[in-house]
Order: structure tokens, then C-alpha cells, then sequence
């Protein structure tokens, strides 16, 4: 009754995401994680590597790097979510919890924008999760009805588990909540040799992340533990990171999951399948908030344990409704409401706000500017293309002459935008926690020879002083050309192009 509403869902939004895709460039992460497919590994500077898949797999092997291709994998991805969570609250209830888990999972802006148009880590991790969660609910349902768990779902467990960290550490979080299940209320699992089974399965997945940290000195363990290590209070992290996620998961979202969580949960106290939702929603959740609390987080670390918590709302929303009723509940629709508000809106804000919310300093114009992360960079790709070919037909550059950055941004903005257009190297010249992966990036690239000259690219919304950065290696440093960006007829950054010469080889 409800599979032909849920295609509708999924046509409508598709096509919404597809068209964002194709408005909105690529964001300082999107173009980070392009330079993972460049060339795969089995593990990288801050991430596994299943978004490198991911894009290496729609970009047919990086023959189209489009906006639209780079970011195909997650609208698909999308696509598979939205069924994935129908088939899940059907599990869980009935069609109708579906549909409406559906329809959640479609206005979250963690699962729908977030995940489900940009190309990020969490775009795989998505169906993952909800792959595990399907897996855990099914074994929980042969065990309540008395029947043998087949080997492979313990076996499929194990695997998509796996691959949810593979894609993103915080896939273990997935083994927690099921442990913690397991322990509080499923003892006699524990003698289940399959369980243990789709544990080995598991850690052999995820085995390239241990090895590939061991040859490089466990590097990402020290990059992330320097990044969480803090013990004194920081309030304006607290604050923004829980209005961060309240506001990334849809603020109606998280007042129907609350509600339905506190109700539903409640009633349900013995069902199986909520005690496992809130093992498997509520530590990830309470994580981050703790977290926030001490170091600088990103809100939507905790989106995974919305997500589960979500069919809460759906069940909530479905026992409020009137049997047989199809209708959307009025809750839904102002979520709906709310996220096309939002595609619509941020669209048009990137495109045509006059000038910049940021900085109005001529040395720092656009800093703190976000809006800027996803515009004028090919316009400004096309800009500095015309001018380079010019000076090089002049004779004006060395032959072979390369650009440099300190930084992965805007480092991988001018790769994907500038130096892939004009088959110029970009080496990274800098330290290990400002240049990320371009410190692996360099070992494919053609290093910097005694005596060569280099540009580098300065956004003004990214200051940067390269007299100072780069004083020690260069013996002149000098400004060649200005290129001022307007936005809606306003100024909204410049582009300062630098030629570095004579390298010292420090």
C-alpha cells in the first residue's frame, strides 16, 4: 500500500539532490576526499578508505569528475537509505512505521543533505549502519521466536559492521550497542559461536586500518587523540555542538525522536527491538555531547544514533494516527517543510547574496565565509587558466613550473578547480597536521628540484602570508597578479597569485 508513495519519495528527492549537485561546487571536505580516489589505499591520514571507493566506483574509475559524478555515490547511497529505513520500520512495526521512518530519514539534513548530496565518509557509513541495524533486529527476531540463527547472518553481520568502520571509525559504536544489548537483556548469546565468528569477520575487515596505522607510526590515533584530548570545560563548544546537532537533524525530527523515545520506549520497556534501538542510538550520541563538552566537535558525529532513534518517532507517529490513515501526519509535513525551506534557500544565498558575510579586510575578504566553500572556484579556475597560458606563452614561468600550498585547504579547492585543468602538480610544502593526506599525495607528485620556482594560490577567505610560510625555502617571493571575485555585483574575495623562486631545497 505504501511502496508506491515511498518511489515517489524517493524520485522527488533524487531529483532535488541531483539538482543541488549540479548548482552547488564542491565543499573544502568534497574536494579533500577527491584527492583520496586519486590513489587508493587501504587507510588514509584522517578517514578509512570507503569514500575513496565510493567516488572511485560513480566517477567510472575518474573518467567523469564532474560535481554531479563526484557526488552520484551519495545520492544513491540516498536512495538506498530511504529503503533501507522502509524496510526497517517495517521490521521493526509495519509498513506504515516504514513509511513514516522513511519520510524522516528524508528530511534530516544529516541523512538527506549531509550524507545523502555531499560525498563525505558518512554517505557509505549510512547504509552500513542501517544494514548492521537490519542484521541485529533480524537475529533478535529468531531468537524471540525460538529459531536457529543461520550462519550467514551472523556472517552478514560481521561484514557490514566491518565495512561501516571501514568507511568511518565510528561504526564501532555498532558492536557497542549490540554488546551492550547482548549483556543487559540476551545473555545466552554469548554462547552463540556465530557471534564470535561475525566478530573474527570483522576485525579482518578492518585489519588495513591497523596495519596501514602500524607502517605509518599510528598516525591517525595520534591526529584523532590530539583532536579529543582536551580536560577543561569549553562551553561555546557545548553549545554549538548541541544546537549543531538539533539543527542537523532537524530540529521537528529531534522533537518527534524525543518524544517518541521517552513515550514509545517507555511503553515498550520489554520490546526487544526498542531496547536494542536505544543501545544502538544513545552511545554515540551521549559521546559526542560529553565530548563537546572538552574539545571541538563536529555535530554530525552523532547522526548514526539519530538515525536509530528515529524509528521512535515513526512508531510514535504511528500510533497517534487513525488506523488505515495514509495521510502525512502535520509534524512531518512542516519537516518537510523545513529541509525544502532549506535546499531552496541555501542555494540561492551561495548564488546571489551580494558580496560576503565574511570579513571586509582587504587582506582576510571573505574570511568566515562558509558560502564560499561552494562558490566562484570555477569561475576563478577559468580565470587563472586564460592568465597562466598567457604568461607561459611569454616565457614568464620556468617549464614544468608547479603550485604549492601549506595547507589541504585551500589546497585540494586549487587541485580540483585550477592545477588538474592545467596538468600542473600541486605538492604540499608544510607540516603533516596542516597538509593531511598531501604528505601522501607528494609521493606521486614530482617533488620540488633545487633552484625551481613554484606559485602559490592565496584565497584572501584563507589568509595566508607566504613571505612567512615559505621564507626559509624560496630566495624571492613576489606578488604577480590580483584577481578580484564578485558575487551578485559585489566583491567577495580575492585571489592572490604569488611566484616563489629559486628553491633552496629547505
Amino acid at each position: 500500500m505504501y511502496k508506491k508513495q515511498l518511489w515517489r519519495l524517493i524520485i522527488i528527492s533524487t531529483v532535488l539532490r541531483l539538482l543541488a549537485s549540479a548548482l552547488l561546487e564542491l565543499g573544502n571536505d568534497e574536494v579533500y576526499y577527491y584527492t583520496y580516489a586519486l590513489h587508493l589505499q587501504s587507510n588514509y591520514f584522517d578517514h578509512p578508505p570507503g569514500v575513496a571507493l565510493l567516488i572511485r566506483l560513480f566517477t567510472f574509475n575518474l573518467s567523469f569528475n564532474h560535481e554531479v559524478f563526484v557526488r552520484l555515490g551519495s545520492i544513491i547511497c540516498a536512495v538506498a537509505g530511504t529503503l533501507l529505513t522502509f524496510k526497517t520500520g517495517e521490521l521493526i512495526d509495519s509498513p506504515k512505521t516504514g513509511w513514516y521512518a522513511a519520510i524522516l530519514y528524508n528530511t534530516s539534513i544529516y541523512t538527506s543533505v549531509i550524507a545523502g548530496v555531499f560525498i563525505l565518509p558518512d554517505s557509505p557509513q549510512v547504509i552500513c549502519w542501517l544494514v548492521s541495524l537490519y542484521g541485529m533486529l533480524l537475529i533478535i527476531k529468531k531468537v524471540k521466536s525460538n529459531l536457529t540463527i543461520p550462519f550467514l547472518a551472523w556472517a552478514g553481520l560481521g561484514i557490514a559492521i566491518g565495512l561501516c568502520i571501514m568507511c568511518k571509525v565510528h561504526g564501532v559504536f555498532l558492536w557497542l550497542g549490540f554488546g551492550l544489548y547482548i549483556l543487559l537483556y540476551e545473555r545466552k548469546l554469548l554462547l552463540k559461536p556465530g557471534l564470535y565468528i561475525a566478530a573474527v569477520i570483522t576485525a579482518c575487515i578492518i585489519s588495513p586500518i591497523l596495519f596501514w596505522n602500524i607502517s605509518n607510526h599510528f598516525v591517525t590515533w595520534s591526529f584523532h587523540s590530539n583532536r579529543v584530548g582536551s580536560t577543561h570545560f569549553d562551553k561555546d563548544s557545548f553549545i554549538q555542538a548541541t544546537l549543531g546537532q538539533l539543527f542537523y537533524n532537524n530540529p521537528v525530527n529531534v522533537i518527534l525522536t524525543a518524544l517518541g523515545t521517552a513515550i514509545v520506549a517507555k511503553r515498550n520497556g520489554g520490546n526487544d527491538f526498542s531496547r536494542l534501538l536505544i543501545c544502538c542510538g544513545l552511545p554515540i550520541i551521549i559521546t559526542v555531547i560529553v565530548m563537546s563538552a572538552f574539545n571541538t566537535v563536529l555535530p554530525h558525529w552523532s547522526g548514526p544514533g539519530f538515525l536509530t532513534l528515529s524509528f521512535f518517532a515513526a512508531l510514535y507517529l504511528n500510533r497517534r494516527s487513525a488506523d488505515g490513515e495514509r495521510s502525512i501526519p502535520l509534524a512531518l509535513k512542516y519537516a518537510s517543510g523545513f529541509i525544502v525551506f532549506l535546499f531552496t534557500a541555501g542555494i540561492l544565498f551561495i548564488h546571489f547574496y551580494p558580496g560576503t558575510i565574511g570579513s571586509r579586510d582587504k587582506n582576510t575578504y571573505g574570511e568566515n565565509d562558509f558560502t564560499l566553500d561552494m562558490y566562484g572556484w570555477k569561475s576563478f579556475g577559468k580565470n587563472f587558466e586564460q592568465w597562466f597560458r598567457l604568461e607561459q606563452s611569454l616565457h614568464h614561468f620556468k617549464p614544468g613550473i608547479k603550485i604549492i600550498d601549506n595547507k589541504w585547504f585551500p589546497a585540494a579547492h586549487i587541485d580540483y578547480y585550477v592545477a588538474s585543468n592545467l596538468n600542473l602538480a600541486l605538492a604540499g610544502k608544510g607540516p603533516m597536521q596542516d597538509l593531511h593526506h598531501y604528505i601522501w599525495l607528494n609521493n606521486y607528485r614530482p617533488a620540488l628540484a633545487l633552484h625551481d620556482d613554484a606559485l602559490v594560490i592565496v584565497p584572501t577567505n584563507y589568509p595566508s602570508d607566504p613571505a612567512i610560510a615559505y621564507k626559509n625555502s624560496f630566495n624571492n617571493i613576489e606578488l604577480l597578479k590580483t584577481f578580484t571575485q564578485y558575487r551578485n555585483s559585489r566583491v567577495c574575495r580575492y585571489f592572490n597569485v604569488y611566484l616563489l623562486k629559486d628553491y633552496n631545497g629547505r
